[in-house]
């Protein structure tokens, strides 16, 4: 009632005050002192209309709240009473929660850690049966960018087709978690990593983090009253605002809270001493490398019509170089037979000129052979001694001249004389 009275004297003293303003605009004057305290007393009226609705609110809220718990004290009292019966019924041992697990609570838990300073996610943890999975389904595209958040459409295989490089990806995927557009829960992740391949999905792919996901949803499908106790951090180098990694930490509780070892078959599972399963992923896409410090990023693989042109321009340069190489060893086999045919040629010279030289030289011998054999000398002794002369006055004083014989060089030589050293 108070606070319905005061919105009505707001009103008329506002009215009132805008009348009075009219006027003495019309006039030409400047706002009376009474309509200066006509706006006064209605802003103030304002005011204390907004200050007493909470209070009053509140006070009808606790009324209600008391007799409401007024009502519910005997069935509290009556139900508190059946779970001490249960419980005395039922040995429940207390678990220890092991080193990164959720306290259990027996209800669906999600925890996050807060941005850092450059505006990164850090972690998400969250504890669910499979009923507390979402229902609603998750809207087809995500507005907010996280930390370094850059796009680009590169070729991939063979160069042919295009794809988005980069997902806004969800730490705990939306089928868990059931958030989308959430700060705490966003960093950028290869479509690679975060989908399995690089344009739509591959659960196959045990470099991504669908495949875990997947398998992780239906552990729960089959196990509808344990509970996943399930976190993934990103991991950062420095700085830089993309994760060059992200870890998934998961484990299985059972009714009570104790732990039950999930694995899949994957090599890149790890389990630790307290049953919990790790596995660390490359946030890495094979057709690009990624710039983790600024988010950009280099297609690696080209577009098809250049792989092909730049194929055919090394054909063509690899034929170029064969038949260079061809021309450049038949020439060289070209001189090589120039050579020894040039070789050949002066060695026929060489012979022909040695064996005109040996023709000549046999024939000065044969000449010297028939001059010698025809040549007049002389034989001491009558003609007994061993030597022969070619000329008397070379002979010794005291030969007996009466006793020289002379005949042919060729009968002195038949008869085994030679020439005399002193000729």
């Amino acid at each position: 009632m108070v606070e319905d009275t005061l919105i009505w004297a707001f009103l008329i003293l506002f009215i009132w005050w805008l009348i009075e303003w009219r006027k003495n605009r019309k006039s030409g004057l400047k706002m009376q002192k009474r309509a200066k305290w006509l706006l006064a007393l209605a802003v103030l009226s304002f005011v204390t209309a907004s200050i007493i609705a909470p209070d009053e609110t509140d006070s009808a809220n606790t009324k209600q709240t008391s007799k409401k718990s007024s009502t519910n004290k005997s069935s509290q009292s009556s139900s508190s009473q059946k779970k001490e019966k249960s419980a005395k019924d039922v040995d429940r041992q207390v678990v220890q929660e092991p080193e990164g697990i959720l306290a259990f609570t027996g209800k669906k838990q999600l925890a996050m850690g807060d941005l850092d300073t450059h505006k990164r996610a850090t972690y998400s943890h969250i504890q669910l049966q499979n009923s507390d999975e979402p229902k609603k389904k998750r809207a087809a595209r995500l507005k907010y960018n996280p930390a370094g958040w850059h796009n680009f459409k590169f070729y991939y295989g063979n160069g042919s087709k295009q794809a988005w490089l980069m997902n806004r990806g969800h730490l705990i995927g939306y089928q868990f978690s059931g958030l989308n557009d959430e700060a705490k829960n966003s960093v950028p992740e290869t479509a690679w990593m975060n989908a399995g391949d690089y344009k739509g999905t591959n659960s196959k792919n045990k470099d991504s983090m669908l495949y875990y996901e997947k398998r992780l949803d239906s552990w729960l499908s089959n196990h509808p009253h344990y509970w996943l106790d399930y976190m993934v951090k990103p991991i950062y180098q420095g700085d830089e605002l993309i994760p060059r990694q992200v870890e998934l930490t998961y484990v299985g509780l059972d009714s009570d809270g104790k732990v039950l070892q999930i694995k899949f078959d994957s090599d890149k599972e790890t389990i630790d001493q307290n049953g919990l399963t790790h596995v660390v992923l490359d946030n890495v896409s094979p057709n690009a490398d990624i710039d983790y410090a600024t988010g950009r990023a280099t297609n690696t693989v080209k577009k098809a019509s250049v792989q092909k042109a730049e194929k055919a321009a090394a054909e063509k340069q690899q034929a170029e170089e064969k038949k260079r190489v061809e021309q450049q060893q038949a020439e060289e086999k070209k001189r090589a037979e120039q050579q020894q045919a040039e070789e050949k040629k002066q060695a026929e010279a060489q012979q022909a000129a040695a064996s005109q030289a040996a023709q000549q030289a046999a024939q000065v011998n044969q000449n010297t052979n028939n001059t010698a054999s025809t040549r007049t000398v002389y034989v001491t002794g009558g003609g007994k001694s061993n030597v022969y002369w070619y000329d008397l006055t070379n002979l010794p004083p005291k030969t007996n001249r009466a006793n020289i014989v002379t005949m042919t060089e060729a009968e002195a030589q038949a008869q085994g004389k030679r020439l005399s050293l002193r000729q």
